[in-house]
């Protein structure tokens, strides 16, 4: 059995799995992320559409990425072709949702990097995140 983890994304901001689950292979956790995936969905309020489930096995390595979007029952009335399309806008809209997030990121890093040059106190952590060195606080 191996331990997989299973981290939430919206774009923004990530809901990590710190417990994993152990699971018998990689295509049993993916199973298991596209049943998760389904019951946020369904759930969950439109906005959720744009959400990602990452699958990392105990090394750290991804494993998959699912979209919440694909299993969305509100969507199965589409044609494949329109399915397909609103799949991709919401593939734009999470990777736009990267962008600003790390733009906001940037701009922490250089105001902490400007106050640190300057001898005055500045921001070390925002949200768990080492603002000057871009990892994960403990």
């Amino acid at each position: 059995m191996a331990h997989y983890f299973f981290h939430l994304r919206d774009g923004r901001r990530g809901y990590r799995d710190c417990e994993g689950v152990e699971l018998p292979d990689d295509d049993t956790a993916k199973d298991y992320a596209q049943h998760v995936a389904a019951e946020l969905i369904k759930n969950r309020n439109i906005n959720a559409r744009h959400w990602r489930i990452d699958v990392h096995d105990e090394q750290g390595q991804k494993i998959c990425r699912v979209a919440l979007i694909s299993y969305d029952p509100r969507l199965s009335h589409l044609s494949p072709v329109m399915k397909k399309m609103l799949e991709e806008s919401s593939d734009r809209c999470y990777a736009l949702g990267e962008v600003i997030a790390e733009a906001h990121a940037t701009i922490a890093r250089s105001r902490a990097l400007v106050a640190k040059g300057r001898g005055r106190p500045y921001l070390l952590v925002d949200n768990g995140d080492d603002i000057l060195h871009g990892s994960r606080a403990r």
